[in-house]
C-alpha cells in the first residue's frame, strides 16, 4: 500500500472507532419502530420543485412522492408508472412519422393509468400532461433535461387520460419522461410568475411542500425541518400497491462520519452509499468489523464521478493538458485503496459492463512520465519549486472544487492534489457547501478550474445533457444543463444526433462507439470511477430494490419490515 493509501486508511479506522463509541442518540427508538425507516442523509435540498435545477441528490429524495412517466428497473426493463401501456413501435403506441418540412419525426401516445390522483384527491389528467409540457418548453422558465418534457415539438390532448406528443425527430429514449406537476395548482403560480426568478420563489413546491395536492406516488412530503429532516407517510389516493410502511423519516447529518456513528448507534436504519452518504470506504471497515449487523446491498451502477474542465480557463483549452491530467491520476490505486477494487475505473461515460461499452476506445492508465512529456510539448516545464511554468512566467496551478462534507470527495480530492503535484501541476482544493456547489459553481460555471460531481447516464439519458453544446448553462437558458464545462463541438454534437436517432441495438452500439472515441480525444471532463449502486440497511429491510437504474425510491411502497 502506498503511503497516500496507508494514511487514509488509518483516518478511516479512527473514524469507525469515534463511530462505534458514539452513544445513542434520543432519535433511536423512533428509529427502531417497525412501521417506519429512518434514513441518513446528506446535502438537503436546495429547492423542492421536482423539475428545476435537479441533480442526483433531488432525483433520490423526490421520486418518494411525484413519481415519473416511466422508468428503468434492476433488469434494465423500462415500465409505465404513471402511464397504463408502455408506447412501443411494436404496440403502435409510437410510431415514425413524415414531418411537415420533409423530415422524420415520430408520434407518442401516452395514457395514465386509471384512478390516479394528486395527495388532495383532483384526479391526474392530460391537462397536467399539457402544463407541465407548456411549461418545460418555455425558455423563460428552463425546466431539467434528464427525460424532458421539452423534447415533444407539440401536444395533443385526446381524452381525460390520453395525450399524444409528437417529436420532432427519431429518438431511442422516446417512451421515457419525466414526471408532471399539477395544473390545478401550479397554474395560477406560473400565471402570475412567468419567469424562472419569481416561479420558483412561489412555486407550492418551495412555499408549501406539504401541501398534498404536488404529489401523486406513493406518499406524501408530509413534515420537513430545513437543514434536519423530511417526512413521508402514505398517500391514501395511490391507486397502486398500498406502502407497507407508515413513515419514511429522511434524517440530514452534516457528514459521512455522523452518518457512520448514527448507523451504528441506531439512530438511523439506513444509509446510502457515496454520493450523498457514507463513503465506499466506511461501508467497507464496517462490513468487515460488523458482518452481520447490516445488510449490504451493492449493484452496478450508471452513476460516474468526473472532474469537470472549464474550457473557458486558458490553460485547460489546450487538449495536451486536459489529457495529461488524466494520465497523472492514478485511478486504480484510488479504487483498490479507498473502495477495495469495487468502484470500476471509468475509462469514459459508459462502464465497463454496460452493452454499448467500446472496447476499443482510447485508455488513460495511470503514465505520469506520459503526462510530463504531453506538458512538455504544450510549453510547460518544471519550475524552481516543482511546480511547471510557461515561456511567460505562468504558473501551471488550478483550483479543483467540490462539495464539503462528502468523505470520499475530499479523501480524493487530496490524493489527486498529491499525485498532480509529481507532474508539477498544483491543485488547490475548494470544498464549499452543497447550494453554492450546485448553484453559483456549477449552474452559474463560476468555478476557475475543476469541478467534481457525478452525473448519471441511465438507460434512458442521453449524453446530450453533459456533453451537448445546448447543454451549457447559462443565463439564457436559466442554468439548465450538465455541460459544466461548457465543452461545444460540432462532431459530437452530430454523434449524439445520430445516437439518439439509433432505434436497433446494433446501430446504437455503433453510435455509441462513436461518441465515446470524441470524447476520449477531447477530454471535456475526466471520468474517474463508476459508483456500484450501495446502500447499508438494517437486516429485517425487505424488497429494497437496490440496483434500479432509475431511483429506487420509485418503488419505495414494496419496503417492508419483518
Amino acid at each position: 500500500m502506498t503511503p497516500v493509501g496507508k494514511r487514509l486508511r488509518s483516518l478511516l479506522a479512527a473514524a469507525l472507532a469515534t463511530a462505534v463509541l458514539t452513544p445513542l442518540s434520543v432519535d433511536s427508538a423512533m428509529a427502531q419502530a417497525k412501521d417506519q425507516l429512518v434514513v441518513g442523509q446528506l446535502q438537503f435540498l436546495t429547492n423542492f420543485h421536482p423539475l428545476v435545477q435537479v441533480n442526483n441528490t433531488k432525483r433520490l429524495v423526490i421520486n418518494y412522492s411525484l413519481r415519473p412517466m416511466t422508468a428503468f428497473d434492476e433488469n434494465v426493463i423500462n415500465h409505465c408508472v404513471l402511464c397504463e401501456t408502455l408506447p412501443t413501435i411494436e404496440n403502435g403506441m409510437a410510431k415514425i412519422v413524415d414531418l411537415p418540412d420533409g423530415k422524420k419525426g415520430m408520434n407518442v401516445t401516452l395514457k395514465l393509468r386509471e384512478g390516479l390522483a394528486w395527495g388532495d384527491g383532483v384526479p391526474v389528467t392530460s391537462k397536467d400532461i399539457e402544463f407541465t409540457w407548456k411549461m418545460a418548453s418555455d425558455p423563460k422558465i428552463g425546466f431539467t433535461n434528464y427525460n424532458s418534457w421539452a423534447r415533444a415539438s407539440e401536444l395533443k390532448v385526446v381524452d381525460d387520460r390520453t395525450v399524444q406528443l409528437t417529436i420532432p425527430q427519431v429518438i431511442s429514449s422516446y417512451n421515457s419522461w419525466d414526471q408532471v406537476i399539477p395544473e390545478h395548482l401550479e397554474g395560477p403560480v406560473y400565471a402570475a410568475n412567468p419567469t424562472l426568478d419569481t416561479y420558483i420563489k412561489q412555486s407550492l413546491y418551495n412555499t408549501e411542500p406539504t401541501n398534498p395536492g404536488l404529489w401523486n406516488g406513493s406518499y406524501l412530503l408530509s413534515d420537513y425541518e430545513i437543514g434536519t429532516r423530511i417526512v413521508f407517510t402514505p398517500n391514501p389516493k395511490w391507486p397502486g400497491e398500498k406502502p407497507h410502511l407508515q413513515r419514511i423519516i429522511l434524517s440530514y447529518r452534516d457528514n459521512s462520519s455522523s452518518l457512520l456513528q448514527n448507523l451504528l448507534a441506531g439512530s438511523v436504519e439506513a444509509v446510502p452509499v457515496s454520493p450523498g452518504g457514507i463513503s465506499f470506504s466506511q461501508m467497507l471497515d464496517l462490513k468487515s468489523q460488523q458482518p452481520d449487523k447490516f445488510t449490504y446491498h451493492m449493484a452496478y451502477g450508471t452513476n460516474m464521478e468526473r472532474i469537470a474542465v472549464n474550457f473557458d480557463n486558458p490553460i485547460l483549452k489546450d487538449k495536451s493538458v486536459r489529457q495529461a491530467l488524466l494520465y497523472s491520476i492514478d485511478r486504480q490505486a484510488i479504487s483498490d485503496e479507498l473502495f477495495g477494487g469495487l468502484q470500476p475505473v471509468a475509462n469514459g461515460i459508459l462502464s465497463n459492463e454496460n452493452t454499448y461499452y467500446n472496447k476499443d476506445v482510447k485508455l488513460y492508465s495511470y503514465d505520469a512520465e506520459k503526462a510530463k512529456e504531453l506538458l512538455a510539448s504544450a510549453g510547460w516545464k518544471p519550475g524552481d519549486d516543482g511546480i511547471c511554468v510557461n515561456d511567460k512566467g505562468d504558473r501551471l496551478s488550478l483550483e479543483l472544487v467540490s462539495t464539503a462534507g462528502n468523505q470520499t470527495r475530499e479523501q480524493i480530492a487530496q490524493v489527486i492534489q498529491s499525485q498532480l503535484k509529481d507532474v508539477c501541476v498544483e491543485i488547490t482544493n475548494n470544498f464549499v457547501p452543497l447550494q453554492e456547489f450546485n448553484g453559483e459553481m456549477a449552474r452559474k460555471r463560476k468555478f476557475k478550474a475543476l469541478i467534481m460531481s457525478s452525473i448519471d447516464f441511465s438507460p434512458s439519458v442521453s449524453p446530450r445533457i453533459a456533453l451537448g453544446s445546448d447543454a451549457i448553462p447559462s443565463a439564457g437558458n436559466n442554468g439548465v444543463g450538465n455541460n459544466f464545462s461548457a465543452y461545444s463541438n460540432p462532431e459530437m454534437d452530430k454523434a449524439i444526433s445520430d445516437l439518439e436517432s439509433a432505434l436497433d441495438p446494433d446501430t446504437a452500439k455503433q453510435k455509441w462507439a462513436k461518441v465515446q472515441d470524441i470524447f476520449a480525444e477531447d477530454l471535456p471532463m475526466l471520468p474517474l470511477y463508476f459508483y456500484p449502486r450501495a446502500y447499508v440497511t438494517v437486516t429485517d429491510l425487505k424488497n429494497f430494490r437496490q440496483g434500479t437504474l432509475d431511483p429506487l425510491q420509485i418503488w419505495s411502497e414494496e419496503w417492508r419490515r419483518q
